[in-house]
């Protein structure tokens, strides 16, 4: 599944539009990161995991997002209480939103381990923009489904990988089973 499928999933929309961030406007899409780089910094500072999720969604952001990544970054590193609430008012539209909670979700997550500040970050946040508890704990039960499955393709994927490295080993010649069935063994 991919994260515009994830969202329509979460709305209940089974409309075939793509959700893209790229539709809003240069603020909305400043709003945004700035939600997510907040998140980020949470426990005090950003992995590098973290860190390629932020480029990546500044990657579907379009526009400047990306050019501007950096200042951001530094712009969010201290939370500001008045920069937070211009940003939440930048954020609208029920997609907009679920995709916020969807990508801030994703960033808690990106180093496995989901802290209290996160938590508490994401609670506040679903709370400005007027996200309900049974939505919120649908977006959250989806993510984890979502991040879970990722990490199955992933492993498969590793695994797959190996396998063809293993078989591509063994079958080069000279390899035991290569000498065992050559025309001057039998």
């Amino acid at each position: 599944m991919n994260r515009s499928s994830l969202i329509l999933d979460i709305l209940g929309d089974k409309a075939d539009d793509d959700f893209s961030l790229a539709d809003f406007s240069e603020d909305r899409r400043y709003a945004y990161l700035s939600m997510v780089a907040s998140l980020a910094w949470s426990d005090g500072s950003i992995d590098d995991r973290e860190r390629v999720l932020l480029e990546d969604i500044a990657s579907r952001l379009g526009g400047n997002a990306g050019a501007q990544l950096d200042a951001i970054l530094d712009e969010t590193q201290n939370f500001s209480i008045e920069s937070f609430n211009r940003w939440v008012g930048k954020i609208t539209g029920m997609k907009m939103k679920v995709s916020l909670m969807v990508d801030l979700l994703l960033t808690a997550y990106a180093d496995e381990i989901y802290m209290r500040s996160e938590n508490f970050y994401m609670k506040y946040v679903s709370g400005k923009l007027g996200i309900g508890y049974d939505l919120y704990e649908r977006i959250f039960r989806m993510v984890k489904r979502y991040i879970a499955d990722e990490k199955a393709a992933r492993l498969a994927a590793e695994a797959a990988e190996r396998e063809k490295a293993r078989a591509a080993a063994e079958n080069r010649g000279g390899g035991i089973i290569q000498r065992f069935f050559s025309k001057d063994f039998l």
